[in-house]
């Protein structure tokens, strides 16, 4: 009996406590993974200020790292929230990734950058980003795709609101003193979100648990999904860190190009919420498969034509298209996973935790290449746009082989 109590924790689906949770949750996505979000930002400034004398590829790895330890370690730290509720996880990551904020404002060289915001603030992520996932899972289970959009929504304000607040900090006071700043906006928010968020259950303990071994991996599916996933994360962040550089250069004001990151994430803030409100309609399947698409195929029919043919208003809507779209290929990922387990408790582990695996290795390889491919090209953004573009629609593609895998060929089923 006591093997199975787990398994009989119904999520409350709603209540003051359910949606306070959500709020917090909101705050910890906007200070962790929307301060990544604003990464674009601080390549332009590294690649123009204070680390020019290094390629685009070197530079690149600062952002990917930090997405490469919030997913790498994000299984783990599912499991411990399990094990010994969400306050002894909130409280130490919260305060690392306020510490390597103002480290950060004292580095001077790539290395200590690298070490304070690559290292550092991604590691104290992991454990910012995902309990906030983790826990609005455990309070909804009808409207969890809006509950979850929400929450997501949350890094995708942060990567409005930082990317207009730090140029204007550094052109008024300076790197350090704007770094400061951005610690001190992040402090109050993961101090309110300590306060907000909470789990329904009691912690479970380090017990024993029934595990699937390998069998959670032998799923045509999930290894579809998974490495459609993969290859989508390879492109994905291609324009949220070289729109603003490539907007500079085809001749858009410092200060417009500037704000090209945080239009994508405005763009990204609705696309997080609305997809994942579709999602409990039409399937979370179905609107994975058509965001991953267009996703994609808007990098090669739609921001390619711009590198040749630029202009303020197109790379403008280029930026709010993409943005939504790519917003909901974030916010589904989890979800679809969870729905692959079939309601084989045991399998959920496994098969999430392959998943971010998969999400980690993209996300740590992908813009590195990209950038070798833009050294390469000088001033030319045509290569990096063309491999963005094409991985992630062959990771569209596999999507939709999964859809059709766990779900069959007929299109109005609800997957």
């Amino acid at each position: 009996m006591e093997k199975e109590e787990p398994n009989t924790y119904i999520p409350p689906d709603g209540g003051f406590k359910a949606w306070l949770c959500v709020a917090g949750s909101f705050l910890l996505q906007f200070a962790s993974f929307g301060y990544v979000n604003a990464c674009g930002i601080f390549q332009f400034y590294y690649a123009e200020e204070m680390l020019s004398y290094k390629s685009s590829s070197s530079l690149a790895w600062i952002t990917t790292l930090q997405i490469f330890l919030l997913f790498f370690f994000g299984p783990v730290v599912g499991m411990l929230i399990d094990a010994i509720g969400p306050r002894p996880i909130l409280i130490p990551f919260s305060t690392l990734c306020v510490f390597a904020i103002f480290m950060l404002s004292l580095c001077k060289n790539y290395w200590q950058v690298m070490l304070a915001q690559g290292v550092a603030f991604g590691f104290g992520t992991s454990g910012v980003s995902m309990p906030a996932m983790v826990l609005v899972s455990q309070w909804f289970s009808t409207k969890k795709g809006l509950a979850v959009g929400i929450v997501s929504a949350g890094s995708s304000f942060g990567g409005i609101i930082f990317p207009i607040m730090v140029p204007r900090l550094i052109a008024r006071h300076g790197f350090p003193a704007a770094v400061r700043w951005t610690g001190l906006l992040v402090g109050i928010c993961l101090l309110l979100a300590n306060l907000a968020c909470s789990s329904p259950f009691p912690p479970k303990g380090f017990q024993k648990k029934e595990s699937a071994g390998l069998k959670g991996f032998k799923s045509l599916p999930w290894a579809a999904f998974t490495l459609g996933c993969f290859f989508v994360i390879w492109g994905l962040f291609a324009p949220l860190n070289y729109l603003p550089l490539m907007a500079a250069q085809k001749g858009m004001s410092m200060a417009l190009a500037q704000y090209t990151i945080s239009i994508t994430n405005a763009g990204s803030f609705f696309g997080r919420i609305l997809p994942g409100w579709m999602s409990d309609r039409i399937g979370q399947f179905n609107m994975m498969f058509v965001v991953s698409i267009l996703s994609g195929a808007s990098l090669i029919a739609f921001w390619l034509p711009l590198e040749l043919h630029p202009s303020n208003a197109g790379i403008i809507v280029f930026a709010a298209f993409y943005g939504f779209v790519s917003g909901g290929f974030v916010s589904l990922g989890p979800p679809c996973v969870v729905s692959l387990a079939e309601g084989r408790v045991e399998e959920i582990g496994v098969k999430l935790g392959g998943f971010c695996l998969a999400i980690a290795l993209g996300s740590l390889t992908g813009l590195p290449i990209e950038g070798a491919i833009k050294d390469r090209e000088g001033d030319k953004f045509i290569g990096l746009m063309i491999f963005a573009g094409v991985v992630m629609c062959l990771g569209g593609f596999l999507v939709g082989v999964a859809r059709v895998l766990k779900g069959g060929f007929r299109l109005t089923a609800k997957v």
